[in-house]
C-alpha cells in the first residue's frame, strides 16, 4: 500500500513551500468539525426556544436587552479582525464557519417536497404538465438516498423545447432519437445507443467510447423503475448540439431538419465556425456591459473534439454552453466514487485551514484545444501560467505535462515547452491538501475534478464557460469563487481572499460540506434517472398534446 508522501510536521512539500503538516491518520477533522455534532446542537436550540422556561420567559426583555450588546460587542471584534488589526480564536473559527456551512445546507434541504402528492404538485406548477409515468417510484427512490426531490429546473429548461415542439408534432422526439440511432449504429461519431427493456439495461450498438464500460453500472441502480426507451448517449466530454432555441422563429426551424449532415461538422479551427457561422457568442461576463468569452475558450477557438449537428437531436451529455447548444445535460461518471474516471484521493485531508499555505495552487496539463502556431496564448491554462509570472507569492502553478496529441504541424512543442518551461514533473494529488487556495479552470472542455476540489477542504476558485448538471446548485460566492474566462479578476479576487480570511473560510467549508452532502452518487442516480423518466414520456408520445403542455392524456 502506497504512502501518504508527507506524513509529519515539519516536512518540506515537494513544491518548495516550507510549510508545517498534520499527521495522516485517516480520520480528517476532528470533533469540532462533526455535522452530526452539529446538527444535534441546532436541533437542541430549537428545540428549547420553542418551550421557552418561566424564568426565561418573564426576563425575555433582559436577556434580549444583553444578547444585543453581546452581539453588537462580536460584530466590533470581527470588523477588527478583518482588517487584520487582531487575531483570531482558531478553536471558533471552524466552528461558526461550519454552523454557516451547515446551515446554508440544511435549508436546501428543508424546503424538499415531504409527500409524494406535494412533490407532484410543485412540479406541476413549475412545468405547467403532471410529472412523468413512474414518477412515484422515482420519488421513493429519492426520498430514500436522502436526494432533492424539486430542483430540478435544468431538467426542465434542457426538455422544454421538445415538450414545446410536441405541441406540433407528438412524434418529433421519437423521429430525432431512431434518426440519430442510426447514424451511430453507421458511422459512431463519438456516441452511444441502448435501451431499456423489461427494467434492463443493454447497449444497441458496437460502436466504443470511453464511458462504455461504466453506464451500465449506473443504470443498473435504477433501471427497475424505468419504462422501455431507446436512448442516445454522447461519449465525449465536449457538446455537440450546436442549436440556439433562445433565438427568435427557431421553433419553426427546429422541424424543418436543415442538417443533411448530422454529427460531422468538423471544422478545425474552431473559431470562425462558432463565431461567425452558428453566431454562437458566449458573453464574457454574467451581468453588465460585457466582451465575449469566445477569445478566452480553448473549446471556442479550437476545439480538441468536434462533429458537431445544427439540428434539434435529443441527446445525453455531460456539458453544454448556453445559449448555443441544446445538449440534455446529465451527470459525469467523474463525479460516481466507483467510476474509473473518478479523481480520487487516496488519502483523506489531514491539514488544517490555519496550517495551509495563502497560495493558489494548480497543477494539469496543457489540454484545451489544437494548437495551431501562437493559438495557444489565449487557452486558459496558458493564460494562468502568464499571469502567475508576476504573483509568486501568490500562486504556485505550473503545467504537469505536455499534451502531445493537441500539437500537430502547426504546433512546435519543443517553443512550447521552453516558453513555460514544461519539464514533465508532476506532483502527488493530495498537495492540494497544503493550499489554501485551488484553482480550476476549463481543459478540452469541463474540469472533472471540481467535486474533489470543493471536498478538499481548500477554497475553490472556477473559471469555466461549460454549464454541468449541478449549476443551479453551486452559488458564486457561497460556494466558490467564481473567476471570468479570461482570468482578468483572478488576481484580484484572490488578494481579496488572503485579505478577509473568515469569509474565504465560511465560503470553503459550506462549498465542502454542500459537496459531501449533496452532490453524491446518489444525488447523480436521482438526477439521471429522472432526466430518463422525462425522455421516456416524450419517446412515448403518440397523440397530440394539450396546448398547455400537459401529457397526461398520453400517459
Amino acid at each position: 500500500m502506497a504512502s501518504w508522501p508527507f506524513k509529519t510536521r515539519g516536512t518540506t512539500p515537494a513544491n518548495g513551500d516550507s510549510h508545517p503538516l498534520l499527521p495522516t491518520n485517516g480520520d480528517g477533522f476532528g470533533d469540532e468539525d462533526d455535522d452530526r455534532e452539529i446538527e444535534r446542537e441546532m436541533s437542541r436550540f430549537a428545540t428549547e426556544e420553542r418551550r421557552r422556561p418561566g424564568w426565561l420567559r418573564r426576563n425575555w426583555p433582559y436577556v434580549t436587552g444583553g444578547a444585543l450588546v453581546f452581539f453588537l460587542f462580536l460584530a466590533f471584534v470581527r470588523g477588527r479582525r478583518d482588517d487584520g488589526d487582531a487575531p483570531i480564536s482558531r478553536p471558533l473559527e471552524p466552528y461558526r464557519g461550519h454552523i454557516r456551512a451547515n446551515y446554508s445546507v440544511q435549508s436546501l434541504l428543508s424546503r424538499q417536497s415531504t409527500t409524494l402528492e406535494q412533490a407532484k404538485s410543485r412540479y406541476a406548477l413549475r412545468n405547467n404538465r403532471s410529472p412523468p409515468p413512474n414518477y412515484d417510484e422515482w420519488y421513493k427512490f429519492a426520498r430514500d438516498r436522502s436526494c432533492l426531490i424539486d430542483e430540478y429546473e435544468q431538467i426542465s429548461r434542457d426538455f422544454a423545447p421538445f415538450y414545446q415542439l410536441a405541441q406540433d408534432n407528438p412524434a418529433y422526439f421519437r423521429k430525432m432519437v431512431a434518426s440519430a440511432s442510426s447514424k451511430v449504429k453507421k458511422d459512431g461519431v463519438g456516441m452511444k445507443t441502448g435501451k431499456f427493456r423489461n427494467k434492463e439495461f443493454s447497449f444497441t450498438d458496437d460502436q466504443g467510447t470511453l464511458y462504455t464500460g461504466d453506464w451500465p453500472r449506473t443504470f443498473e441502480r435504477f433501471a427497475y423503475f424505468m419504462p422501455d426507451m431507446d436512448i442516445i448517449l454522447n461519449g465525449r466530454d465536449e457538446p455537440r448540439v450546436v442549436f440556439n432555441i433562445r433565438v427568435p422563429n427557431t421553433r419553426e426551424k427546429a422541424l424543418d431538419l436543415s442538417d443533411p449532415t448530422p454529427f460531422e461538422h468538423s471544422p478545425r479551427p474552431t473559431d470562425k465556425y462558432f463565431r461567425d457561422e452558428m453566431k454562437c457568442l458566449i458573453p464574457m461576463r454574467p451581468k453588465g456591459f460585457t466582451g465575449l468569452a469566445n477569445d478566452a475558450s480553448a473549446f471556442m477557438l479550437s476545439s480538441s473534439s468536434t462533429e458537431f449537428t445544427h439540428d434539434l437531436y435529443p441527446l445525453l451529455s455531460m456539458t453544454k454552453i448556453s445559449p448555443c447548444f441544446s445538449d440534455i445535460l446529465v451527470p459525469s461518471e467523474f463525479y460516481y466514487s466507483d467510476s474509473y474516471w473518478n479523481p480520487r484521493y487516496p488519502f483523506p485531508n489531514n491539514v488544517i485551514w490555519s496550517d495551509k499555505i495563502s497560495k493558489l495552487y494548480w497543477r494539469g496539463k496543457t489540454s484545451g484545444g489544437w494548437i495551431y502556431d501562437d493559438n495557444y496564448h489565449s487557452f486558459p491554462r496558458f493564460r494562468l501560467m502568464d499571469i502567475a509570472r508576476s504573483q509568486g507569492k501568490l500562486m504556485n502553478v505550473k503545467f504537469s505535462e505536455f499534451h502531445d496529441g493537441l500539437c500537430t504541424e502547426h504546433c512546435n512543442a519543443d517553443k512550447v515547452k521552453a516558453e513555460y518551461h514544461i519539464v514533465g514533473d508532476s506532483s502527488p494529488r493530495e498537495e492540494v491538501y497544503n493550499y489554501k487556495y485551488l484553482f480550476d479552470v476549463d481543459g478540452n472542455s469541463f474540469s472533472g475534478r471540481y467535486h474533489g476540489l470543493l471536498k478538499s477542504g481548500s477554497l475553490v476558485f472556477k473559471s469555466t464557460v461549460f454549464e454541468e448538471y449541478f449549476n443551479d446548485w453551486l452559488r458564486p460566492f457561497v460556494h466558490y469563487i467564481p473567476i471570468l474566462p479570461d482570468l482578468s479578476d483572478l488576481v484580484e479576487k484572490l488578494e481579496w481572499a488572503v485579505q478577509h480570511d473568515n469569509e474565504a473560510h465560511a465560503i470553503q467549508e459550506t462549498g465542502q460540506l454542500f459537496a459531501e452532502r449533496v452532490l453524491t452518487d446518489a444525488q447523480n442516480d436521482c438526477y439521471f434517472s429522472l432526466v430518463l423518466l422525462e425522455w421516456a414520456r416524450l419517446q412515448a408520445l403518440v397523440h397530440e398534446v394539450p396546448a398547455g403542455g400537459d401529457t397526461s392524456a398520453n400517459e
